[in-house]
């Protein structure tokens, strides 16, 4: 399972998108790799997602040389890039060409992000968090994105099965895709509530009323840090939150929504999460400002 890379080349999943339409009718999916730095994330040549744009352009994007399983603790606050005219995009230096400290950020083993491409990947990941014991059932999904993802595929991987990650590899690869594979993990159990993030009355109303964290909570914690510290709470207090973000949210369509907004928001509902999986999503958001985004939110600089 994402031990090595693979094409989807039957009309499944996101393949089946344009299918007839296409010449090349298949879909690079990468390997997954544990990392340590920032700057072994790297961007790749295959095709990830190909569609008719809104202009009915047939059109392909490429993604990630791999997915990426990471540590994280949420960095000291610290003040963003001031928006200005036009957007972020042209004010995070490039995770390509130093202005980064290329090399230099090591991330701390705490909680685990998962970064890919398409996003009905995330599917697949909140049922490896939950046979690792990083999360129970019944969680709270904040969901920030520019889309809502919950279209109803009508086909369902129910329990005992989604106790079988073999299963869920493949519900997850040939089955759903990226606009469906939320209502099926509600069906299952493993996600409860979805709060929904899409617009900037929703980062507002979310800054107003954040989620609970927590059921109960330890007495005297000690002072820990780093993997020891995500131990001593996962032993002592019940998590329930998973982080769910599409970068694509971070467009330039959707620049007339604070860039600091959308950081703190994230942040937020990442110091939160027990559990975050991130979207690049190369059919919606240039995926060299996707990785700027990312870097700039999760380093922490």
């Amino acid at each position: 399972m994402y031990s090595k890379s693979f094409y989807i080349t039957e009309s499944v999943w996101n393949n089946a998108f344009s299918y007839d339409e296409r010449k090349e009718k298949k879909l690079f999916v990468p390997s997954l790799k544990k990392i340590s730095f920032f700057d072994e994330i790297e961007l790749w040549t295959e095709i990830a997602f190909e569609d008719v744009t809104l202009e009915w352009q047939l059109t392909s994007y490429t993604g990630l040389k791999n997915f990426y399983e990471m540590g994280w603790e949420c960095p000291p606050s610290q003040p963003s890039p001031q928006r200005e005219e036009g957007a972020l995009r042209n004010k995070i230096p490039s995770p390509f060409g130093g202005g980064l400290g290329r090399g230099q950020i090591k991330w701390e083993k705490s909680k685990k992000i998962f970064l890919f491409d398409n996003h009905n990947h995330a599917y697949f990941f909140w049922y490896l968090a939950r046979e690792r014991d990083y999360i129970k059932d019944n969680n709270t999904l904040i969901h920030i994105d520019e889309h809502a993802d919950t279209r109803d595929p009508g086909e369902y991987l129910m329990q005992p099965e989604s106790q079988d990650l073999e299963k869920v590899f493949h519900y997850t690869n040939f089955v759903y895709n990226v606009g469906n594979y939320i209502i099926p993990a509600q069906k299952e159990g493993i996600i409860d509530e979805v709060i929904q993030v899409r617009s900037e009355y929703e980062l507002e109303k979310y800054l107003q009323n954040p989620p609970d964290v927590l059921s109960r909570t330890p007495l005297s914690p000690p002072l820990l840090r780093g993997e020891d510290k995500f131990q001593y709470l996962r032993q002592n207090w019940e998590w329930n939150i998973i982080l769910n973000l599409d970068l694509d949210f971070f467009q330039p369509d959707l620049d007339d929504i604070d860039y600091n907004l959308k950081k703190q928001v994230v942040l937020d509902a990442a110091e939160r999460a027990s559990v975050i999986t991130v979207a690049t999503s190369p059919f919606f958001i240039d995926q060299e400002l996707a990785l700027r985004v990312f870097r700039d939110i999760f380093e922490g600089k």
